[in-house]
């Protein structure tokens, strides 16, 4: 079989398409790998894939719009409206550079489109090559931002529908998002889920050295939902700990300004890490943070790929309790919830840990355990498997 995956950015940055590329070697698949450059990050080691990249670009920062909180700024329908008609025509640059590269690759037996933005290069290579059309939403596309470009949601919104009702198989990462995305796009079939887990590392969940402060992590990117301010007004709450803060797409300098004007010395920013070291990252400390706000049907029910590597390592988690979330955090006992949007609970939550290590160490070996046993890549790998080989017949 010859697999190819499309990404819309470096494709071997993308934990979920990297992840993918691995288990399909695993298999015995001859895996190729054409991505966009949009997100302008540099490669990093994929061994035995062939990438092939064609040219991207970034959205013009005056047309973007992130703060420190990670929300939106306030800007006019024409600002709005003109960022919207950029994407599209971003999208079309992209969808043409991507065929054209995949057009001097061969035939394929399977097509693997990552999100919306390299579903119409997939269909279009996947009815090239009479191959099999598999589309993995990783989100909610079209309701990425609370207020997004009216034409541009639009456009999306019909696309996705129509050429997802087109794939052989849709595919997504849990089943809150399986079942809107048959709503939203009409599908005959629920999508497949396929866990963002990562692959089993060993890891050994140690109890802290006496007398220090709870190590509190936040380790992920900036977005809509996901108010940098958070985490600040959390520290303030919890004296007893101390967070490290390694955020993606974040203004390391313009962050540590504003620990410092709080007087927060239990704050460090730290940079971020390439996504292949992500749970390796996460040793010595104790607690993870979810911190995502409901301002979406994306952050609604959310189910990051951190939640997993904080599991992985063997930490506790601390999230927000959504319809996403709480099922697993709560239900499962792997750590702590709190009110959407209530930082100061988050750290009224995590000073009550701060003060009880013996339940955290409990709820570490707990979430330790639960990754071990089924959220791990390996555990997902079938089901992966199925969206290119339905019958198993690799």
């Amino acid at each position: 079989m010859r697999l190819l995956i499309l990404t819309p950015a470096e494709l071997s940055r993308d934990p979920r398409a990297r992840r993918a590329a691995v288990s399909a070697q695993a298999r015995g698949i001859d895996v190729v790998g054409l991505c966009g450059q949009v997100s302008g990050l540099a490669p990093i080691a994929l061994e035995g894939v062939l990438i092939v990249r064609v040219g991207g670009e970034r959205l013009a920062a005056g047309l973007r719009s992130a703060g420190l909180g990670g929300m939106a700024k306030d800007e006019g329908m024409l600002v709005r409206e003109t960022r919207g008609l950029y994407r599209l025509g971003r999208l079309g640059r992209l969808t043409a550079g991507l065929v054209r590269a995949g057009r001097k690759l061969g035939s394929f037996d399977v097509v693997h489109a990552n999100d919306l933005d390299t579903l119409p290069a997939a269909a279009l290579l996947a009815r090239r090559s009479s191959a099999r059309l598999v589309y993995d939403a990783h989100e909610l596309y079209t309701t990425q931002e609370p207020d997004p470009p009216r034409a541009h949601q639009l456009v999306s919104a019909s696309l996705e529908a129509s050429l997802a009702r087109r794939a052989d198989v849709v595919s997504t990462v849990s089943e809150p998002i399986a079942e809107e995305l048959r709503r939203r796009l009409r599908l005959d079939e629920m999508p497949r889920v396929v866990l963002n887990c990562p692959p089993l590392v060993d890891v050994a969940v140690e109890p802290p050295a006496e007398g220090s402060p709870l190590a509190v992590v936040y380790q992920g990117a900036m977005g809509p939902g996901r108010p940098l301010e958070d985490l600040l007004v959390a520290a303030e709450h919890a004296p007893g700990a101390h967070f490290t803060l390694r955020i993606a797409g974040a203004n390391p300098a313009l962050l540590r300004g504003e620990v410092e004007r709080r007087g927060l010395e239990n704050v460090a920013v730290v940079e971020p890490v390439p996504p292949d070291r992500l749970v390796e990252a996460l040793a010595g400390f104790e607690v993870g943070l979810v911190i995502n706000r409901p301002v979406t049907q994306n952050d609604e029910l959310v189910f990051p790929n951190k939640l997993f590597e904080y599991l992985m390592a063997g930490l506790a988690v601390a999230a927000p309790r959504l319809p996403g979330l709480e099922p697993l955090v709560d239900g499962e006992r792997l750590g702590v919830t709190f009110e959407p949007g209530h930082p100061d609970e988050l750290g009224q939550v995590l000073q009550s840990l701060a003060e009880d290590r013996a339940l955290v160490h409990e709820l570490r070996g707990r979430a330790r355990a639960a990754a071990v046993e089924r959220y791990n890549a390996e555990s997902q790998a079938d089901a992966l498997v199925s969206l290119w080989a339905p019958d198993g017949d690799l």
